[in-house]
């Protein structure tokens, strides 16, 4: 656990290290929940890194894990979830965006062979700066398509649309290099 923890910090350090230009950022998401009554429990982490273009435009990358449990089938997640965002409006600590993003997801459950989601569209949000260095940030919502190769689609139900239910709620903690 020590060697874990060790490496752990120094993969962090020296990617602070490298990262010391005022355009990046790092951040991400953690979501854990149990639901008793239905018996699902689902799991997910997120780090989230980008890069600042202009004062408009800013580029980032998320990539994910997730595990959800439901009726005793186990499914896995890795997502890759790349991003292009537009601030469209912004007042003082104040930021709202519209992210436009594609994403990959690998699912592998119990009941079924490795499968692929993928997705494309549009997620707006608002960031809060808290410092000058960290801020938060809140997606709610997607519009676009959601696809996948099996049964299992942990991105979100498939085809074209619009998602605005609370499952869509993303809040997440951004440190500012």
């Amino acid at each position: 656990m020590k060697k874990k923890f060790l490496l752990l910090s120094s993969l962090v350090l020296s990617t602070c290290t490298v990262l010391q230009a005022q355009n990046y950022a790092v951040g991400g998401s953690v979501k854990a929940w149990h639901n008793h009554q239905d018996g699902i429990t689902s799991f997910s982490v997120a780090p989230d890194i980008g890069y600042t273009l202009s004062d408009k435009w800013y580029i980032g990358t998320a990539l994910g894990y997730s595990y959800l449990k439901k009726e005793e089938i186990r499914t896995n997640s890795v997502s890759l979830m790349p991003y292009a965002r537009y601030f469209y409006y912004v007042s003082g600590k104040l930021k709202l965006f519209v992210d436009s993003t594609a994403g990959i997801s690998l699912d592998k459950s119990d009941s079924e062979q490795m499968s692929s989601s993928w997705q494309a569209g549009f997620k707006p949000g608002v960031i809060f700066g808290l410092t000058e260095r960290f801020c938060l940030a809140a997606g709610f919502g997607f519009l676009g398509y959601r696809g996948t190769n099996g049964e299992t689609n942990t991105l979100g139900d498939s085809g074209w649309g619009v998602d605005i239910s609370g499952n869509s709620l993303q809040i997440g903690l951004y440190y500012i290099f």
